[in-house]
C-alpha cells in the first residue's frame, strides 16, 4: 500500500504569498522606474525650452551689442549646453517622438539666427571663423556613417578655437532645412558644409583641416 504525502498547506501558502509579493513588488519597481523616466523627461523637455528662450534672447543681445565678446561667448556656451539637451531628450523618448522633433525644428531656427549672427561678426568685428554646416539624416542606413562623421567634427571642434560647427537633421519637417538644402545641394546620409564650401563626406580630419 502506498503511503499518502503529507500536504504542508503552510509552505504552499507561504510560497503563494511570496510570489505574489514578489510579482507586485515587480510591478511597482517598473511602475516607479516609467514615473522616474517621465520625470526626467518632462524635466529636460522644460529645461530645453527654456534654454531656446534664453539663447534666442543672447542671439537678440549679439544683434544689438554687435562686437561684444561675452555675448556670442554665452551664447555658444548656451548653445553647446542646448544641443546635449536635444541629445538627451532623442536618447529618452526617440529620434522619431513629436515633441523631440517639434524642438528639434525650434532649435534648428534660433541654430541658423546663431550662425548667421556670426558670420556678421566675421565681416564687421575683425574677427575670423571657420563655420561648418553639418547636414545628417537620423535614418537608420546612415548611423555608421554619421557616427563617424560626428566624431571627426567633435575633434575639430574641440581642437580649433575658432570653429564653430551647426548641425542640422535634413530628415525634419523644416521650411528652414530645406532652404538650406536646396542651397547646398545636400543629399545622402550626410553632408559638410565649410565656409560655404560643400567638401561632401569626409573620410578623416584632414578632409576639413586642408581648408581651415
Amino acid at each position: 500500500m502506498v503511503a499518502r504525502r503529507k500536504i504542508y498547506w503552510s509552505k504552499i501558502l507561504l510560497a503563494f504569498l511570496i510570489s505574489a509579493f514578489l510579482f507586485t513588488f515587480g510591478l511597482f519597481v517598473g511602475f516607479l522606474g516609467t514615473k522616474i523616466i517621465e520625470g526626467a523627461s518632462v524635466s529636460i523637455l522644460d529645461s530645453t525650452r527654456n534654454e531656446i528662450v534664453n539663447l534666442e534672447t543672447l542671439n537678440m543681445l549679439e544683434a544689438t551689442y554687435s562686437c561684444s565678446a561675452s555675448t556670442l561667448d554665452i551664447a555658444t556656451n548656451r548653445l553647446g549646453y542646448l544641443t546635449d539637451l536635444i541629445h538627451s531628450m532623442e536618447t529618452q523618448k526617440g529620434k522619431t517622438n513629436s515633441q523631440v522633433l517639434e524642438l528639434k525644428k525650434l532649435y534648428s531656427i534660433v541654430e541658423v539666427r546663431h550662425m548667421l549672427l556670426l558670420k556678421e561678426r566675421a565681416k564687421n568685428c575683425n574677427t575670423n571663423y571657420s563655420i561648418i554646416m553639418y547636414f545628417y539624416s537620423n535614418q537608420e542606413e546612415c548611423n555608421d556613417k554619421t557616427t563617424s562623421a560626428s566624431f571627426i567634427l567633435s575633434y575639430l571642434r574641440n581642437k580649433y578655437d575658432n570653429v564653430r560647427i551647426y548641425s542640422y537633421d535634413v530628415d525634419l519637417d523644416s521650411d528652414v532645412i530645406q532652404v538650406l538644402k536646396e542651397n547646398y545641394y545636400v543629399s545622402g546620409c550626410y553632408n559638410v558644409v565649410l565656409n560655404d564650401k560643400s567638401l561632401g563626406e569626409i573620410q578623416k580630419s584632414d578632409d576639413v583641416e586642408k581648408y581651415l
